[in-house]
C-alpha cells in the first residue's frame, strides 16, 4: 500500500473516497468495499483521502475545547483500509492552509491536479472546503469541468440504526464492547512499537509492554487483551490491558495502553505488537495507597484470566 502525507502531483489515475473514518466500521467496509470494485473495473486506483489531524479535533483546539475522541490510531486504520482492497491512502495534514481552502478549490487543486481523480464516492451527510460549503451538490456542478464519476453512497443500517463512528464511541464510553464490536464489523485492536517505559510494572511483579498512543483515545480502563507479536503473528498471548493516563502515577498526560502478558518473559522492545480488546473488566482508576493499587491491579488480572478460561 503506498502512504502519501503530501500529495505533489500523482500521476496515477485514482477512485476516491474522502473522511476521517475512524473504526473504519462496517458502515464504511461497504464505502470502501465499492470503492475497490469500481477502480477494478475501470483500472483506477482505490484511493481513500483522510485528514491529520480529524478536522474537529482542529478546530476543538482552535476554540479551546476538549477535542473529540477517537476509535483507533492511524496505523490500524491504515491496516484495516488496506485489508480491504485500498491501495492508496492520502493523509492530508490539517492546518490554516486547508481549513480556509474553498470547497472548489479543494476538488481543483488536491482532487485533480495532485490525485488524478477519475471516480469520486462519498457519503450522503458528506460536508468539505471552508466553513463546510462543499457537498454533494457541489461535486456535481463541477462533473463536466473536470470529467470525474460521481457515486452518492448512503448510510448503512445494522438492525434499524445508523452505524456511525459517534455511536460506537458512546458504546465504547458505556464499556460496551461487544455491541461496538458488532457496530466495527472487525475485532477491537491498538498497535503499535513497544517502547521502554518506567518499568514500575517489574518492581511489583507485573511486568508490562508499553505502547504510546494518540490523544483523546475513545478507550480508557482495564480490558482483557490478546497480544500478537510482529515476530510470531500465529500466536496469540492472553493478558490484561491498561488503557489511559495512568492516574496512580505522575504522568504529562500521554495515552499508554500497557499489556501484562500471561505466562510470557521475553525482551520484546522495538515489535510491533498487535492488542486485541475482548472485554472491560472496569474504568481508569486513581489509588492513592499502594497496597490498594496492588490489590487491583491482582483482581483486575484475575477477572481476565476468568474471561479467558471461559472461552
Amino acid at each position: 500500500m503506498l502512504i502519501v502525507h503530501r500529495p505533489k502531483q500523482i500521476g496515477i489515475p485514482s477512485a476516491i473516497t474522502i473522511g476521517n473514518f475512524d473504526g473504519v466500521h462496517a458502515g464504511h467496509a461497504v464505502v470502501l468495499r465499492r470503492l475497490v470494485a469500481l477502480a477494478k473495473q475501470q483500472h483506477l486506483t482505490p484511493t481513500v483521502v483522510t485528514f491529520a489531524p480529524n478536522p474537529k479535533a482542529y478546530f476543538a483546539h482552535k476554540r479551546g475545547v476538549p477535542a473529540p475522541t477517537q476509535i483507533m490510531p492511524l496505523r490500524d486504520k491504515v491496516a484495516t483500509m488496506k485489508a480491504l482492497g485500498v491501495e492508496q491512502v492520502v493523509v492530508l495534514p490539517f492546518d490554516s492552509h486547508l481549513a480556509s481552502m474553498s470547497a472548489e478549490a479543494f476538488v481543483s487543486d488536491i482532487l485533480i491536479e495532485r490525485l488524478n481523480a477519475k471516480l469520486l464516492l462519498v457519503g450522503d451527510d458528506f460536508r468539505f472546503g471552508a466553513q463546510r460549503k462543499g457537498d454533494f451538490a457541489l461535486l456535481q456542478s463541477l462533473q463536466s469541468r473536470y470529467g470525474y464519476v460521481l457515486e452518492n453512497l448512503h448510510s448503512v443500517e445494522q438492525n434499524g440504526v445508523r452505524i456511525s463512528s459517534s455511536a460506537i464511541r458512546e458504546h465504547l464510553a458505556s464499556g460496551e464492547v461487544a455491541q461496538a464490536i458488532q457496530m466495527l464489523g472487525h475485532p477491537l485492536t491498538l498497535s503499535g512499537h513497544v517502547i521502554h517505559g518506567e518499568k514500575l510494572g517489574r518492581t511489583i511483579g507485573v511486568p508490562t509492554i508499553n505502547i504510546k498512543m494518540p490523544e483523546r483515545l475513545a478507550l480508557q480502563g482495564i480490558y482483557a487483551a490478546s497480544v500478537q507479536l510482529q515476530s510470531a503473528p500465529e500466536k496469540t498471548i492472553q493478558g490484561a490491558a491498561s488503557i489511559g493516563v495512568r492516574p496512580s502515577v505522575k504522568t504529562n498526560g500521554q495515552c499508554w495502553c500497557e499489556v501484562h502478558l500471561f505466562d510470557f518473559n521475553q525482551e520484546i522492545y522495538g515489535q510491533i505488537a498487535c492488542v486485541t480488546l475482548h472485554q472491560k473488566i472496569r474504568d481508569e482508576a486513581k489509588f492513592d495507597d499502594f497496597d490498594e493499587l496492588l490489590n487491583a491491579i491482582q483482581n483486575d488480572m484475575a477477572q481476565c484470566r476468568a474471561f479467558f478460561a471461559q472461552k
